[in-house]
């Protein structure tokens, strides 16, 4: 009688990996790389936070505690050019999602002849700040400017300097929303693609009108999108600055001075680090309580939708 060969390989189980087990093989890589490219330089400038930092007669650093803190409490820069942030973040916020969302409606409604406008919606967002810098610097100075332009072609000669210290702040919120309205409208437009075609059919068949039928079946989807994009778009217009920098310095004076250029003027023109590194982390509570309070006040309220 035949016994069963026993020595026969046992056939390879295969093991599956859960999501937490494949969430931190992917993120490890990423963890690593960030602490080692964000983790030290913050720890770096949290040091330097809290001492006096010379470079003349040879580099030294003394430790002076919570000096420095309380000295940015008590600069007049300090609040000036937190008033000019805030102005700037929220008016590029709202012209940003209000042109992102014009966009995104009017690519939608495009004719399919038209449809390959989609592909090149994306194109201003592809401009590097400074480029973006650059160029409406050249659009809003009084002699090259399109204000004087226009005002050529309707037979004035009469100069129009959009970067002039009255509003220079509202051109630059436009210049920003330019740059990153695009990237907006693209998953606006990408969100409203997903909307069954069945709900505008129920909207004619009850007879809503077009602000209707905005209202109740292509904003509703959108709104967590919009919520998202609206921290992406007030952390980036607080942490701006090289567009800023390309396009006034700054100016006119220190009209358009906000927190960024006034820590990059102490810190690399000045050559106070450890002030412009208390400050820093000013605008770094900031940046978290704004983003903090858009979530509390919008976010959970979309998360609970």
């Amino acid at each position: 009688m035949a016994h069963p060969d026993n020595s026969a390989p046992a056939p390879h189980r295969r093991t599956e990996v859960s999501n937490l087990s494949f969430a931190l093989i992917i993120s490890i890589p990423v963890l690593v790389f960030l602490l080692i490219v964000v983790a030290y330089p913050l720890a770096y400038a949290f040091y330097l936070s809290f001492n006096e930092i010379r470079f003349f007669g040879g580099y030294s650093a003394d430790w002076v505690g919570l000096t420095n803190y309380a000295n940015v409490l008590y600069d007049p820069s300090f609040w000036s050019s937190l008033g000019r942030t805030l102005r700037f973040t929220v008016e590029t916020v709202i012209l940003t999602l209000a042109i992102g969302l014009g966009l995104a409606l009017i690519l939608k409604h495009l004719p399919p002849g038209w449809r390959w406008l989609r592909a090149l919606i994306i194109l201003p967002w592809a401009v590097s700040p400074y480029g973006a810098g650059i160029f409406f610097a050249y659009l809003g100075r009084g002699q090259t400017g399109i204000g004087t332009s226009v005002a050529a072609a309707l037979g004035s000669d009469q100069t129009f300097n959009l970067i002039s210290a009255n509003f220079v702040m509202e051109y630059l919120a436009l210049g920003a929303a330019w740059n990153m309205a695009p990237l907006v409208a693209f998953f606006l437009l990408a969100n409203m693609l997903t909307t069954p075609p069945r709900l505008y059919d129920l909207a004619k068949i009850d007879q809503m009108s077009h602000f209707e039928t905005f209202w109740h079946v292509t904003l509703p989807p959108l709104r967590f999108t919009i919520f998202v994009f609206s921290c992406i778009t007030t952390v980036l217009a607080m942490k701006t600055f090289d567009y800023i920098f390309t396009e006034t310095q700054g100016g006119p004076g220190s009209a358009s001075a906000v927190l960024t250029y006034t820590l990059y003027k102490i810190s690399f023109v000045n050559l106070d680090l450890g002030y412009g590194a208390a400050m820093s982390f000013f605008l770094l509570a900031v940046i978290l309580g704004s983003t903090g309070i858009l979530y509390f006040i919008w976010g959970r309220k979309e998360e609970r939708q």
